[in-house]
């Protein structure tokens, strides 16, 4: 005869193993689990990390120097690692002070387009410097690389995004030096130059400025604007990236089981919060 306690043991094994093999798949396909998300992701990932957007934070749990499996290899990678975490950290304070900075840009004769267009610098260098800080949040905590490296996707939509990785970062270059000489041509050109000084407040506008020192504060001041541009644009097309495997993903999910189904279920999930 065959024990009921061993009956019901098959039995969750059983439904163990049917659990299992649901969630090691995505309609048919295996899961990328071996990071090819994150290996997709490289170029722009890179680029990031020039401006301080990335990093990988030094792990709390490393084995010490008297452990017999200890690797001595793995300290350059974490020294590496440390350096671009400093740098991050440099980058964001860089951010913020440029962003209070700006404050002292106004002053009571102020108006017109002139205010307008200050009140909307001031707006966008705090924007800049709240996504520095999100990046920065996300990087310190592990939760972007935790992102990257266990989202569900399956293999095919891993590899494909290297396509628009590419456009993405590509598209992102182009517009940073079209950027960074259009501004270069504002500040430095004759025509325009003493226009556009009140961005180097507090200089120019409550700090007189001698004229052999112009060009000195105008070069500095052009040297802190710069990594503003790619701040925004290398932040932004992190989240295309997303919005692209999801996109990708919940397309697969509408063609293997059809929009009927899928508008079902969520009517049936949004009912039931």
């Amino acid at each position: 005869m065959v024990d009921a306690n061993a009956i019901g043991v098959i039995g969750d094994v059983s439904e163990s193993s049917n659990r299992d093999s649901m969630y090691a798949n995505f309609c048919g396909e295996p899961f990328a689990d071996t990071g090819e998300l994150l290996s997709s992701l490289s170029p722009l990932l890179f680029s990031m990390k020039l401006f301080g957007l990335y990093f990988h934070r030094e792990d709390r749990h490393r084995r010490r120097t008297d452990d017999p499996e200890w690797n001595p290899a793995t300290t350059t990678m974490r020294t590496s690692s440390n350096r671009w975490r400093v740098y991050a950290t440099v980058m964001l304070i860089l951010a913020w002070i440029n962003a209070v900075r700006f404050v002292s840009a106004f002053s009571k004769s102020d108006h017109g387009s002139l205010l307008l267009t200050k009140v909307a610098l001031l707006a966008w260098f705090g924007l800049v410097a709240i996504m520095h800080t999100a990046y920065y949040v996300a990087n310190h905590t592990g939760r972007l690389l935790e992102v990257l490296l266990t989202t569900p996707v399956t293999l095919d939509c891993a590899r494909g995004a290297r396509r628009p990785v590419v456009v993405l970062t590509t598209v992102c270059w182009l517009s940073v030096v079209i950027d960074v000489l259009g501004m270069a041509y504002l500040v430095f050109s004759s025509s325009y130059g003493s226009e556009y000084d009140f961005l180097f407040a507090p200089f120019f506008t409550h700090i007189d400025v001698s004229e052999d020192k112009i060009t000195i504060v105008r070069v500095v001041g052009y040297l802190v604007y710069v990594h503003m541009f790619p701040s925004v644009f290398f932040s932004h097309a992190v989240s295309l990236v997303l919005v692209y495997v999801f996109y990708n993903q919940y397309e697969k999910l509408e063609q293997a089981y059809g929009t009927d189904t899928l508008s079902g279920l969520t009517a049936e999930l949004n009912s039931s919060r």
